[in-house]
């Protein structure tokens, strides 16, 4: 396997891991209102910019079953999600 090979795959393991994580901080996230005007909101925009990120390396795949997966966790059974929306 090339170097560039090697390094574009744990690039994009690294971007899996991180879309994974803040899918999870997405659900919990808790910080003094003060710090932050809107923090779920600026989490959202990290999904997105880090599922772009798995897009352009392959891993589009991936990356939406993650998402899927973690608004299945999140949504009562039945909810319809509506693609291109977020809870922002």
């Amino acid at each position: 396997m090339a170097k560039a090979d090697v390094c574009t795959a744990q690039l994009a393991r690294l971007f899996l891991a991180r879309l994974e994580r803040l899918c999870n901080l997405e659900e919990r996230f808790v910080a003094p209102p003060e710090a932050l005007g809107d923090p779920r909101r600026l989490v959202c925009k990290a999904i997105f910019a880090t599922y772009c990120d798995c897009v352009s390396l392959g891993q589009k795949d991936a990356a939406e079953a993650l998402i899927g997966a973690a608004r299945s966790q999140r949504e009562p059974p039945g909810a319809a999600v509506t693609p291109g929306t977020s809870g922002s």
